[in-house]
C-alpha cells in the first residue's frame, strides 16, 4: 500500500497510514517516513500491533537508541516504561515515588535535553489507555520562533541555557529523583535556538529542564524562560493527541516540546517509549 498523510494540525504533524511498522519496510517507504517527519516534525501512526522487540526494530532505522539508567522493561535497555503500573500490575498508589516521576511529564519539556548530547527523537508507543484524558500535547517550536520578532530573534542567537534534571525533577518533589541518576546527569548547556540539518528551519529549544541562562542573573533568566515558554506553547501552535491502543507518535525533540495530560489514576495506562540519540562517536547514552 501507498502511504496517505493527512493533517491534524495545519502547521506540523502528519498522520501517516498505509504502513504497518510491525513488518518489514523496504527502504524507499522508510525514506518516504523519514523525508515526511523532516517537514512535519511529528508522526502519528494508528492502528498498530506493536511489541517491545518490534518497536525497537523500527526506531533503530532512525539511528541509534538510548539506554536507560533505571526501570527498563524486561532488561530491554532501549525500552523507557512510562506506565502506572507495577510488575505484578498494580496501579501506582497516590504518592508513589514513581508516580511523582510521570507527573513531570505534564510539564512542557523535550526529552533529554539535560544530557551533554540530547535526543534527536522519540517514539511513544500505546499499550493500554485510560477511557478519558492522558492525552498528549506537542506544541511547534519552529513555528514559535518565527513568530517572534527581528530583534528578539537577534537576542536570542547568542543566549545559551543550562539544562538539569536535578532542577526541573526537584521542582516536583525530592522523592522523584532517583540519586543514580541525578549523579549521572550534571547540568548541561544548550544554545536556546537550534537548527534543523535537513531543512534549516531554527526553532526554540527550552522547556522545563531548562534552569536558567548563562551569564544572566538566575531569577531575570528563569523569569524569561517561563515568558518565553508561554508565548511559544499558544494554542494556534499546538496538537492535542488523544490516544487509542495501538497508536504510535514519533517527535523531534529538536523542534517539538510535549506534556502529558492528566488522566483519573485508578485506571491503568502503559505507555512504553524509544528514544533516538544523537549519533555522535563517543555519545555515551547511545545503544
Amino acid at each position: 500500500m501507498a502511504l496517505t498523510i493527512a493533517k491534524p494540525h495545519p502547521r506540523f504533524c502528519a498522520e501517516i497510514s498505509g504502513v504497518d511498522l510491525a513488518g518489514p519496510i523496504d527502504e524507499a517507504t522508510f525514506g518516504a517516513i523519514s523525508d515526511a517527519f523532516d517537514t512535519h516534525a511529528v508522526h502519528v501512526f494508528r492502528g498498530q500491533k506493536l511489541d517491545d522487540a518490534r518497536q525497537v526494530a523500527f526506531s533503530k532505522r532512525f539511528g541509534p537508541l538510548e539506554r536507560n539508567i533505571s526501570d527498563a522493561l524486561g532488561g530491554v535497555a532501549e525500552i523507557a516504561n512510562l506506565s502506572n503500573i507495577d510488575r505484578d500490575g498494580a496501579v501506582f498508589a497516590a504518592g508513589d515515588a514513581r508516580a511523582l516521576f510521570l507527573a513531570g511529564n505534564q510539564y512542557w519539556h523535550t526529552d533529554s535535553s539535560f544530557k551533554v548530547m540530547p535526543a534527536i527523537a522519540s517514539a511513544l508507543s500505546a499499550r493500554e489507555v485510560p477511557p478519558e484524558g492522558g492525552e498528549t500535547e506537542y506544541a511547534d517550536m519552529r513555528a514559535a520562533y518565527d513568530a517572534l520578532g527581528d530583534a528578539e530573534k537577534r537576542k536570542l542567537e547568542d543566549l545559551v541555557a543550562e539544562h538539569s534534571y536535578g532542577y526541573s525533577q526537584g521542582k516536583i518533589s525530592l522523592d522523584a529523583m532517583e540519586t543514580e541518576e541525578i549523579d549521572a546527569l550534571p547540568p548541561v548547556r544548550h544554545p536556546m535556538v537550534r537548527v534543523h540539518p535537513a531543512t534549516g528551519r531554527k526553532a526554540l529549544y527550552i522547556g522545563r529542564h531548562a534552569s536558567r541562562i548563562v551569564g544572566w542573573p538566575v531569577d531575570e533568566g528563569r523569569a524569561y524562560l517561563d515568558d518565553l515558554l508561554e508565548r511559544a506553547t499558544v494554542a494556534e501552535n499546538r496538537y492535542s493527541h488523544s490516544w487509542r491502543v495501538g497508536d504510535l507518535v514519533m517527535w523531534d525533540n529538536r523542534r517539538v516540546l510535549h506534556r502529558g495530560r492528566p488522566y483519573d489514576i485508578k485506571y491503568r495506562r502503559v505507555m512504553h517509549r524509544t528514544t533516538i540519540a544523537d549519533p555522535a562517536p563517543g555519545n555515551p547514552w547511545a545503544l
